[in-house]
C-alpha cells in the first residue's frame, strides 16, 4: 500500500458549496431527491475526436441501454441511451459532427437486456466484448494522452479513482453506496483486463468498507487539498510512465459500479450521484442529487437560480465546460456549477483593497488576511487580460506532480513535442493545469492549451 500526501494544491474557498453534510450521507446510506425530466439525451460533445456513426435517426424508438452510436475506430464499442423512448432530434456541430442525441422520454421506458457474465470463469475476450456491447467500455481511458482504452491492448495496470477533490464533487463514497456488490463485481472483472495490478486509490480514513476491504487490487489511500484526486498524481507516486508504450487504463469509481451493474444484471447503468452548487445557485437549493446520465440543464436550474446573468457550467468550475438552459449535463460531469456573469467593469477596481475579492498572489489585501474558514463570491471577471508569463513560482506551489510547468506549457506552445516529452508531457492531463491556470496573473488558457498539445502529439506517435 502506498499513502499519498500532498501540501502543494489549493482548496478554492468559493461560495456555494452543496448543502448536506458528505460525512452523514455516507454514513447513513444515502438519500437524495431523484428528478425525472421529459427529455434526456446522449451527449457526445466530449468524444469529438472519434468518428462516431450513428446508429438512430428522429422518430426511432429506443430503450434503455440501446447503442445509438457506434466508435468507427474500434468497432463495436458502443454508447448507449440513457432512456427510453423516442429520438426527438440530433444536433449537430461543425461539419456536421454529432453532440447531441436527444430522447422524448416515454412514461412506461423498456430497457434492452444484455447477457449477463460470471466473471470467475470469463475470460479476458468475453468481458470485454460484454463491456464494449453494453456501453461501459467507452468509460475507460489510456494513458498516456487520455484516449478512449485500445481494448486490443493489454495495459500495464488499472487505475481507478475513488476519491474527488475538484470544488464540489461528490464523495466517490456518494456513487457507490447502495451498490457495494456491483462496485467489487467491476473491480474483479477489471482484474482480469491487466496483466499487471488495479490500483485503488481512495481517501484516508474513508468510512465506506467498499474501498478499505475492496478485494481483487492493490488499495492505496491518499491525503490533501486538490488536486489530490487526480490520477496523474497517482500514476506518478505508484506506477509512472516512462515512455508512450507504458500503456496505463483509468476509470473511477462510479464507472467500476456500472460495469460491475451491466455484467450482474445484464442492465445499462444510468444513475449518478451530482451536485448542484455555486455562488449563482439560492444558498438553500444546493446539494447533492441522484439524476439520470444525460439530464437537461433546464430541469437543473428549475426554481435554483437568482434572477439576474449567470454562467452554467457543466463540470466543476476549474475544468467544466459552459452550457445553456437548453443543453445536457455530460457525459462524465458530476457537477452543475453555475456562477454569476460579470457583464460590466468595475470602475477603477485596480485602486481598491480587494478585501471581497480572493487573492492566491496576495496582489488584494484579503490575500495578507486570515482566509482559513473564508468563502468568497466568485463571479467569471478574470480580472485582468491576456500577457505573456511573469511568474513561474506560484504555478509550482500549486503543481504537486514533478514537471515543470511553465516551461513544459511554453514547449507545447511551441510545438516542441521532443522537449515536452522529456519534461513530462506523456505524464500529465489538461485537468492537472487547471489550479496554475486559476492562479496565473498571465491569464493562460493552460488546460486547453495542454489538451490540444496532447491531442496533437498523439496523432503524430500514435500513427
Amino acid at each position: 500500500m502506498v499513502h499519498i500526501k500532498i501540501s502543494k494544491g489549493l482548496d478554492i474557498p468559493i461560495k456555494g458549496i452543496p448543502t448536506g453534510n458528505p460525512q452523514s450521507l455516507i454514513l447513513g446510506g444515502g438519500s437524495y431527491p431523484l428528478l425525472a425530466p421529459p427529455l434526456m439525451a446522449l451527449d457526445v460533445k466530449e468524444f469529438e475526436d472519434l468518428r462516431l456513426k450513428l446508429l438512430v435517426k428522429p422518430g426511432d424508438a429506443v430503450k434503455i441501454g440501446q447503442p445509438l452510436a457506434e466508435d468507427k475506430g474500434t468497432p463495436g464499442r458502443f454508447f448507449c441511451s440513457p432512456a427510453g423512448g423516442t429520438i426527438r432530434d440530433i444536433r449537430r456541430g461543425e461539419k456536421r459532427v454529432p453532440l447531441d442525441i436527444i430522447i422524448e422520454v416515454a412514461k412506461a421506458e423498456e430497457s434492452l437486456t444484455f447477457s449477463r457474465i460470471d466473471i470467475s470463469r470469463a475470460s479476458r475476450e468475453e468481458i470485454i466484448e460484454a463491456l464494449k456491447a453494453g456501453g461501459a467500455f467507452a468509460n475507460i481511458r489510456s494513458r498516456p494522452f487520455s484516449l478512449l482504452a485500445n481494448p486490443d491492448t493489454m495495459p500495464r495496470s488499472i487505475f481507478v479513482k475513488a476519491i474527488e477533490s475538484a470544488p464540489f464533487a461528490p464523495p466517490a463514497e456518494l456513487q457507490v453506496i447502495g451498490h457495494e456488490k456491483e462496485f467489487q463485481v467491476g473491480l474483479q472483472a477489471l482484474s482480469k483486463l491487466t496483466a499487471g495490478m488495479v490500483h485503488l486509490v481512495y481517501r484516508q480514513n474513508t468510512p465506506l468498507k467498499a474501498f478499505s476491504e475492496a478485494k481483487y487490487v492493490q488499495r492505496h489511500t491518499a491525503e490533501g487539498p486538490h488536486p489530490i484526486a487526480n490520477q496523474s498524481l497517482h500514476i506518478e507516486k505508484i506506477d509512472p510512465i516512462l515512455s508512450a508504450k507504458d500503456v496505463i487504463w483509468t476509470i473511477n469509481a462510479h464507472d467500476v459500479v456500472a460495469i460491475g451493474y451491466l455484467l450482474t444484471t445484464g442492465r445499462y447503468y444510468t444513475d449518478k450521484i451530482i451536485s448542484i452548487a455555486g455562488p449563482g445557485v439560492l444558498p438553500e437549493k444546493t446539494g447533492y442529487f441522484k439524476i439520470r446520465q444525460g439530464f437537461p440543464v433546464e430541469a437543473l436550474i428549475s426554481g435554483r437560480i437568482p434572477k439576474g446573468s449567470m454562467r452554467f457550467i457543466s463540470g466543476d468550475p476549474l475544468t467544466g465546460h459552459k452550457v445553456g438552459a437548453e443543453d445536457f449535463l455530460g457525459y462524465n460531469d458530476y457537477v452543475f456549477s453555475v456562477i454569476p456573469e460579470n457583464v460590466k467593469r468595475e470602475f477603477l477596481h485596480f485602486f481598491g483593497l480587494g478585501l471581497d475579492k480572493y487573492s492566491f498572489s496576495k496582489a488584494y489585501l484579503s490575500g495578507h488576511l486570515n482566509n482559513t474558514d473564508r468563502e468568497y463570491d466568485f463571479t467569471t471577471n478574470q480580472h485582468g487580460e491576456h500577457r505573456a508569463f511573469i511568474d513561474s513560482t506560484l504555478y509550482d506551489k500549486v503543481m504537486p506532480l514533478n514537471v515543470p510547468t511553465m516551461p513544459l506549457v511554453k514547449a507545447v506552445l511551441a510545438e516542441d513535442f521532443d522537449l515536452a516529452e522529456t519534461l513530462g508531457l506523456l505524464e500529465v492531463d489538461s485537468e492537472d493545469f487547471a489550479l496554475p491556470a486559476f492562479v496565473c496573473p498571465s491569464k493562460m488558457e493552460m488546460t486547453s492549451i495542454m489538451k490540444n498539445g496532447l491531442r496533437q502529439y498523439a496523432k503524430e506517435i500514435l500513427q
